[in-house]
């Protein structure tokens, strides 16, 4: 649910299912959704209401940043898996490069 929040595929403010709504979506028990719902809850990117609906947070700049977080991690884990297997820093940012022109994504690397 993070990735959808941080891509825009949920909007600030947006409701989502509840619960036992998500749980009948997704075919799977409602107490795995209710732990989902906690993990994301307890970052902050969704809010409970009394009434067992849930919202997506409207702090649109903490959601910024929380990708961007995320983004540093992700970037972090690829750098330390590159250098343990023998990359250097250049040889990694060129992997990369070369790599996502070969799958045809769009990137600002340079």
């Amino acid at each position: 649910m993070g990735c959808a929040i941080y891509s825009g595929q949920l909007s600030a403010g947006e409701k989502i299912p509840s619960v036992r709504e998500m749980a009948k979506i997704l075919h799977i028990n409602p107490n795995t959704v209710m732990r989902a719902y906690k993990i994301v809850s307890n970052d902050k990117l969704i809010v409970s209401y009394r009434n067992g609906q849930y919202s997506v947070t409207t702090d649109e700049q903490y959601i910024a940043k929380k990708r961007e977080d995320t983004a540093k991690v992700l970037c972090c884990s690829y750098f330390d898996n590159m250098f343990a297997l023998g990359f250097s820093k250049d040889e990694a940012i060129r992997f990369i490069q070369d790599y996502s022109k070969r799958l045809k994504l769009r990137t600002n690397l340079q």
